[in-house]
């Protein structure tokens, strides 16, 4: 109960610590605008007042705590409301009239979402069969490669993950110009596989150079040749993040809304973008029903991919712990 209450007062100090900093910026702004109120006055003096005794009165592990809940509050409490009023039986998507899934019903009774919903399939499908095999392949090639040879791709598959999304969809679509592609389907499934197979890439080797090579040497020091100790030793043992990366490729592929807007050229919008095109003539209920499908989908995907690397590093920390024992 103690706990319970600590929490709560540090979720409270944490509020009223950020509302003070933006009752303070705002009164500069004003300041420095000559917008002046009695009003931003009195915010700014309890502000500052809040700036400095809050941190006196929560022990810092506490106040970050704090801060850490109304981060997260107010990154999914949206996504919440979303899935609230998708269950709404009125039209009014700002008035609950009561709980209804008849929206679920009519939005895939839309012959334009259900279009979608299958290229979405498609496109994330293909993607994260492609990216898996390539991305897995050169992750055990750069493994074994020298440092000079391996350093230009790591920083190649860096760079595909930290640059801007926007960059790389506007590199992309100049790429295909001028090339003369047609922008559709496959433009959207080899953007979306470059960027998937340094993500698996990354994945599988981690994997793989974590889990040594003892065991591969010690299946060729008994005579199985390579393909036979890749086959019955390595693969098995790096199952669990070949599937994890192939799940996240999917995910990432199916609900990218950035790189899809560049590539796909008219009349070939994936499920986001219709989501995102529904977006442009309004809310309505018909669109959260949409859009919490969509979540569902990606949750779940990224909770199994979650839970199949926790069971892939059981599964390593009890090989290597039978090792040191029979050792």
């Amino acid at each position: 109960m103690r706990d319970a209450v600590g929490k709560l007062l540090a979720f409270l100090g944490a509020l009223a610590f950020v509302a003070g900093l933006i009752a303070v910026a705002a009164f500069l702004l004003g300041l420095g605008s000559g917008d002046v109120t009695v009003r931003r006055t009195v915010g700014a003096l309890l502000g500052a007042a809040a700036v400095v005794l809050v941190p006196r009165a929560l022990p810092l592990a506490r106040l970050l705590g704090g801060y850490s809940a109304i981060v997260y509050c107010f990154l999914f409490m949206p996504i919440l409301v979303v899935v609230v009023y998708a269950f709404n039986s009125g039209t009014n998507v700002a008035d609950f009239a009561g709980f209804s899934t008849k929206w679920f019903g009519r939005a895939l009774d839309d012959d334009t979402i259900t279009h979608a919903i299958a290229r979405s399939v498609q496109i994330a499908v293909s993607s994260a069969v492609v990216a898996t095999v390539f991305g897995t392949a050169a992750a055990l090639a750069l493994a074994k490669a020298g440092q000079r040879v391996r350093a230009p791709f790591d920083v190649l598959a860096f760079l595909t993950l930290v640059v801007p999304e926007i960059v790389i969809a506007v590199s992309t679509l100049i790429f295909f110009v001028n090339l003369s592609f047609t922008l559709g389907l496959m433009t959207m499934f080899l953007a979306h596989t470059v960027f998937n197979a340094s993500l698996v890439m990354l994945i599988v080797r981690a994997r793989f150079v974590s889990m040594g090579s003892t065991l591969e040497e010690a299946s060729m020091d008994l005579g199985a040749s390579a393909l036979a100790t890749f086959r019955q030793i390595t693969l098995p043992r790096l199952a669990p993040a070949i599937l994890a990366g192939a799940m996240l490729s999917f995910t990432f592929s199916f609900d990218d809304v950035v790189i899809s807007n560049f590539t796909s050229g008219a009349g070939h919008d994936t499920w986001p973008l219709r989501v995102l095109a529904g977006l442009r003539f309004g809310l309505r209920p018909d669109l959260n029903a949409t859009a919490t499908l969509m979540l569902a989908i990606t949750l779940v995907l990224l909770v199994s991919t979650a839970l199949v690397l926790r069971r892939s590093a059981r599964a390593q920390k009890a090989s290597a712990d039978a090792l040191v024992a029979g050792a």
